[in-house]
């Protein structure tokens, strides 16, 4: 999918699952986890040259909303440049020397699977914690934005998962790939945009919930847990996504 797609669908299931706390959440953590998931919805991309993570900006948001998310969008390079050559090529190097035979690095590999992304998370957020400690920073919020991340990078995959290009979730391990019929460049396809919108609507109804229910937080919590994946799982149906035949 476009940038801008990655960017609304994963920061639109975040506001979903985020929306029945946050009246108990303090704004500071909210403002990380949100920065985090935007992040991590484009840092798996960085296996790619031409990657939005790597502009500093993002095509396709347009209009307000588009002026704040490219906003923040400035300092995606230095993500994008520290993901891909202080821990895509090492961690390429490693699986190599790992499983004993050539790597070959290409879009949708090695960033594109559940072990790449989640071995990403695991070393940006020790870069980070690194930096923090040496500016005398407090490591507090920084669990949250690694979480974030590593959630954000996650719903990258579930959303390529849904184009023809589809994602091998166990790579390098095995090459099968998971796919669909979301053609994220076409005129007429409108399933991503569609499907935005209903998760700002489900995250709107979860945030005035507590305000016109009774319904405990810690409810309205659980079944926003229960409710995006249930909506995920029928975007991926009408998404058509099936397993590859072929290895």
């Amino acid at each position: 999918m476009r940038g801008d797609q990655h960017v609304s669908l994963s920061l639109a299931t975040a506001a979903l699952l985020i929306a029945p706390w946050a009246t108990t959440i303090d704004p500071p953590v909210i403002a990380v986890l949100l920065f985090g998931v935007f992040v991590g919805s484009l840092a798996p991309d960085a296996d790619a040259v031409d990657a939005a993570i790597f502009n500093g900006r993002i095509a396709g948001a347009k209009g307000k909303r588009g002026q704040v998310v490219n906003g923040f969008a400035v300092v995606l390079p230095v993500f994008g440049y520290t993901i891909r050559y202080l821990i895509y090529y090492p961690l390429s190097l490693v699986f190599m020397l790992l499983l004993r035979k050539s790597y070959r690095h290409r879009h949708r590999g090695l960033l594109h699977s559940f072990s790449g992304v989640a071995l990403t998370a695991l070393v940006l957020s020790g870069y980070l914690a690194l930096i923090l400690t040496w500016l005398g920073s407090s490591l507090a919020l920084l669990p949250a934005f690694g979480c974030a991340f590593f959630a954000g990078c996650i719903l990258h995959l579930v959303e390529d998962t849904c184009t023809p290009a589809g994602v091998a979730w166990l790579y390098p391990f095995s090459r099968r790939r998971v796919a669909g019929r979301v053609r994220s460049r076409g005129s007429f396809e409108v399933r991503p945009a569609a499907f935005t919108i209903v998760l700002v609507i489900a995250a709107a109804g979860f945030s005035v919930a507590p305000f016109v229910t009774d319904i405990p937080v810690e409810e309205l919590g659980s079944l926003a847990l229960v409710a995006a994946p249930v909506l995920w799982l029928l975007f991926m149906l009408v998404s058509r996504v099936r397993p590859e035949r072929r290895q």
